[in-house]
């Protein structure tokens, strides 16, 4: 028993304290018994789960700053109809602006791309969830997003089974980490110190959107499309009662920021250019399908900007966004299941 107690103390320095501490603490009983051994190491195991377990928390520790709504956002949300004013390609055209240099919302596009404009609110041209499963065992993303494909995406009111399913698509960026007047590296797709999906994790199911991709196309679940979350300052309003909460889904890109000349010390609104990777791009279009197909729908894309246009703290983001590239992506996505299905189709046939 007495080797057991030692060998559990001796596990508690290594995971806390280092090689070195550990070393010293298991050299401290010379020619260690086996079952000084077999407790240190069921220890490190049983020390490294409860530190895993505990991970990082990401609830606010004070109540958020209450939003005030000066009106109903540049886009004019319809609290009665739970939607933008417009047909959904124009609303799609309306939340689809960035900011400009002078940080105002940029006008609308005149068109949207064809591969956006064919297809948003539509029902018609949804690939099969089978088709989907697939690709997603190609691609090694099966664990977190086939299971999940058969099940519906939130719905507004908290999921109240009575309201409207979500039907905006919003993308975001992380905005950092800040640079300040430093250039950015040279190896942003690739650092760890960027990408490290990690640090966008919490143990207390408290991330900040549904899902974070990388800049080279990795992802992270921080909630399934069927958990109603909120991520704009829009969706907080008390004016809303909580009805927006599900109305919306959100991914966030990880995009680096730094400080640009005119807008204070602490700004961080220069973001790289180009200001996302291809494999972001492929990995949103991807994301935008499964999303579309579990509502039953083609979903509305959307910037966070626009939606928080006209409130005090409202956000840049997504910068430098190349829409035609989303559009590609999509084309491509869209393109590759319908081969699949095709060659699946026939091999059924043969």
């Amino acid at each position: 028993m007495g080797a057991m107690i030692r060998g559990v103390a001796a596990a508690a320095v290594c995971v806390t304290g280092g090689l070195r501490r550990c070393a010293a603490a298991i050299a401290k009983g010379s020619r260690p018994s086996a079952a000084f051994v077999a407790a240190v190491a069921l220890a490190i195991v049983g020390f490294g789960a409860a530190e895993a377990s505990a991970g990082p928390t990401c609830k606010p520790k004070r109540p958020r700053p209450v939003v005030h709504l000066r009106n109903m956002g540049p886009c004019a949300f319809d609290p009665g109809t739970l939607s933008f004013v417009g047909k959904p390609p124009q609303q799609a055209a309306c939340l689809l602006r960035a900011l400009d240099r002078s940080r105002n919302l940029a006008p609308a596009p005149a068109d949207l791309p064809a591969a956006l404009a064919g297809r948003v609110g539509q029902p018609a041209g949804l690939p099969a969830r089978e088709a989907i499963g697939a690709l997603l065992r190609k691609l090694d993303l099966e664990r977190d997003f086939a299971a999940a494909l058969w099940r519906p995406v939130s719905r507004a009111r908290d999921n109240d089974p009575d309201a409207p399913a979500a039907r905006y698509f919003v993308i975001h960026d992380t905005s950092g980490p800040n640079y300040g007047s430093r250039a950015f590296p040279a190896d942003i797709d690739v650092t760890p110190k960027i990408n490290n999906l990690r640090l966008f994790w919490c143990a207390d199911g408290w991330a900040k959107s549904h899902v974070v991709i990388n800049r080279g196309g990795g992802m992270m679940v921080g909630h399934d499309f069927e958990i109603p979350w909120r991520e704009t300052k829009f969706e907080r309003a008390p004016a809303f009662a909580g009805a927006l909460k599900g109305l919306f889904l959100h991914v966030e890109l990880i995009q680096p920021r730094r400080r640009a000349p005119g807008f204070g010390r602490r700004n961080d609104a220069q973001a790289p250019t180009p200001g996302f990777t291809a494999a972001q791009y492929e990995r949103l279009a991807l994301l935008y399908v499964i999303a579309s197909v579990r509502a039953g729908t083609w979903m509305i894309p959307a910037f966070h900007a626009p939606i928080d246009a006209d409130i005090r703290g409202g956000h840049d983001d997504p910068q430098n966004f190349d829409l035609q590239m989303f559009a590609r992506g999509l084309d491509d996505v869209m393109r590759t299941l319908q081969r699949d299905e095709l060659l699946a189709s026939s091999a059924i046939d043969e």
